[in-house]
Parts: structure tokens; C-alpha cells; sequence
């Protein structure tokens, strides 16, 4: 007896410094190289191509809904539609066969993606890519199957110059009453062929729950502080992810009920710097409301995933890859990049 009161004891101190340290940690400024591509060039052209997708963990596909979205579940339907969903992607990543791509929800073997590896699975199929990895929703302490590791890859088929982590404003609210999302730019820069200047990729990933979209505005300072400093040293700047606001003002037929896109909120394209252009696909939807399975025609779609970029840098027409939401609620947007 005496034995079992001891265990209890230490059981409630553990599960008390679980509950402490991950309520208590905001930020997260640690880069995970998964892959230095040794063999990678040591430097990008003047002209790239960059995919942004949220692959939404492989476990948001057409047949989904998310609590936090007003749906019932709070995981995939199963392991094995995981697995179909990122069988899918997989073979989509390759086919856009994009110099630099930003994905963002990327989790390993976690209750998320029914702990399917997705992240070490897309590794698999760009072995010659640099791959940088930094979670924003992360665990301390959980022992597996509890843990989490969740956030946002950059795969580049170049060696990069550095990369570093810009804190965000995060969200008061916290994951199941213990977490914080700990927002962040995952920042990389890279030297430009016969250039001495650089391209600064971003990945992002801003608030989509935060009431009235207050977090997001305080992020979008901090974004474009960051941004406009690295234009005014001359380099190029590419911000590229999922921004959740509208990118642009779209229509596209749907029959969701108001209460379920309290998410929804315009981009502010009245606080964009002058000359900064957004680059997007406006024919196209690339995200989809999770409050239910998605059945085209009934589910919200919109237009919050994209580019921008700074003066200095030309770009072509965006392309949105319309899967129709089959194997993740948010669909691939690609483009090409040159400097001016």
C-alpha cells in the first residue's frame, strides 16, 4: 500500500510539471535540419519556383470535419485514410516538381495523423532537398503515443546561407487547456547566382481562431517589420504560406451557415507596404470550412493561402492545383520568382 501512495505521489508531480512547463512555454525558436543536402548546389538562380500548401497532417481529407471548426471530430476517420491522403500528396509534391517548397501542418507520428509518419514519409522523396523543420504546436515531456510534434517544413533544393526563427504574437487561448501554438516565420536565405544580395523565403503559418482576427493584425506587424527590413538591405523577399485571411474577395457558391466562418476575416490590403505585391490564384479556392465532410457546392471555400513578395521581385501568374479537396482542405499554390 505504502508502495502504490508513493507512485501516486510521483504521478501527480509529473503530471503537474507537464501541466506547468507546456502551459508556461510560448515560444519556440529551435530549427530542426532534417537533411543538410550535401550534395545540393550552394546557391538558387535568380529565377525559383516555390509551392505553398498546408497539408493539413494528412488527415483532413474530403471525408473530415475538425472540432475547432464546429465539426464533432477531433482526429482523422483512420489510420488507413491518413495513409490514402498522403499517398496523394506525395505524388502531388513530386509532379509540381517546385524548387523550394513551404508546407505547413506537418506532424510525425502523432495522435494528429493517427501516428503515421507523415513529415519522415515526404522526407523519403526529396532526398536531395534541404529540409528545415519547425514545430509550432509541440509537446514537452508527453511520452509517445501523447506526444506532439507539429509544424511547418521547407524543403529547398540549394544549401542555405542561415536560417533563424521571428517570434509572433501568439493567442491567449490555449490547445486542450495545455498548449500554446507558438507562431513563428520560419525564415531561410539563400545566395542568388552572380548576385551578392539574397533570397529570404518565408514560411507562414498565422492565427485562424482568435477572436475578431486580433492576433492576426498583431502578427501582420510583425511580418512586414521583418520584411521591410530585409528589402531595405537590397535582398529579395518571398512570404509564402498560410496567411487565414482572405487574400482576395471571392464568391465561390456554398451553403455554410454564418456561425461556422467566425474564422473568416479580410486580408488588410490597405496596411500592405507600397510596391509589396500579393501573388494568388484568383480563380481557384485553396482552403475549404471544416465544420463537415466537404461536398463542393455546400462547404465555404476561399483564398488564404499565397504569396507576397517584395518590390524587387517579379512574378508570374500563381497557379492554384484544384484536387477538389480530396486529400487535404487546403489545395497546393505554385509560382515562379525572378529579382528585377
Amino acid at each position: 500500500m505504502e508502495i502504490f501512495f508513493i507512485f501516486l505521489f510521483l504521478l501527480i508531480l509529473y503530471l503537474l510539471f507537464i501541466v506547468i512547463i507546456n502551459r508556461a512555454k510560448i515560444s519556440n525558436e529551435k530549427i530542426s535540419i532534417l537533411n543538410k543536402a550535401k550534395n545540393a548546389p550552394n546557391s538558387l538562380s535568380n529565377k525559383i519556383s516555390i509551392t505553398v500548401w498546408n497539408i493539413g497532417y494528412a488527415g483532413l481529407g474530403e471525408n473530415s470535419d475538425f472540432v475547432t471548426d464546429g465539426g464533432k471530430s477531433h482526429f482523422a476517420p483512420s489510420s488507413n485514410e491518413v495513409k490514402e491522403n498522403l499517398k496523394a500528396i506525395k505524388t502531388t509534391l513530386l509532379e509540381l516538381n517546385s524548387d523550394i517548397y513551404l508546407l505547413q501542418e506537418v506532424s510525425d507520428k502523432s495522435p494528429l495523423s493517427f501516428w503515421v509518419s507523415v513529415r519522415s514519409s515526404i522526407l523519403k522523396i526529396f532526398p536531395s532537398y534541404l529540409a528545415l523543420f519547425r514545430a509550432d504546436i509541440a509537446s514537452i515531456g508527453l511520452p509517445w503515443p501523447f506526444r506532439v510534434n507539429h509544424g511547418v517544413l521547407t524543403l529547398a533544393n540549394a544549401k542555405n546561407i542561415s536560417t533563424n526563427v521571428i517570434t509572433l504574437p501568439h493567442e491567449p487561448t490555449l490547445i486542450a487547456g495545455l498548449l500554446h501554438r507558438r507562431y513563428g516565420l520560419l525564415v531561410s536565405r539563400f545566395s542568388i547566382k552572380n548576385s551578392s544580395k539574397q533570397w529570404v523565403i518565408v514560411n507562414l503559418h498565422l492565427a485562424a481562431f482568435d477572436e475578431n482576427g486580433a492576433t492576426r493584425q498583431k502578427q501582420f506587424d510583425t511580418v512586414f517589420d521583418f520584411a521591410k527590413s530585409e528589402y531595405k538591405k537590397g535582398n529579395y523577399v518571398v512570404l509564402g504560406g498560410d496567411w487565414n485571411m482572405e487574400l482576395h474577395k471571392t464568391n465561390f457558391p456554398h451553403t455554410t451557415a454564418e456561425k461556422y466562418l467566425f474564422w473568416k476575416i479580410p486580408f488588410p490590403k490597405q496596411r500592405l507596404p507600397k510596391d509589396w505585391q500579393i501573388s494568388i490564384d484568383k480563380k481557384i479556392p485553396t482552403v475549404r470550412s471544416n465544420h463537415k465532410p466537404y461536398i463542393k457546392g455546400e462547404n465555404y471555400t476561399a483564398i488564404i493561402d499565397g504569396f507576397i513578395v517584395s518590390p524587387n521581385v517579379k512574378t508570374k501568374a500563381a497557379n492554384t492545383l484544384d484536387i477538389n479537396f480530396k486529400h487535404t482542405d487546403h489545395q497546393p499554390v505554385s509560382t515562379s520568382f525572378s529579382t528585377k
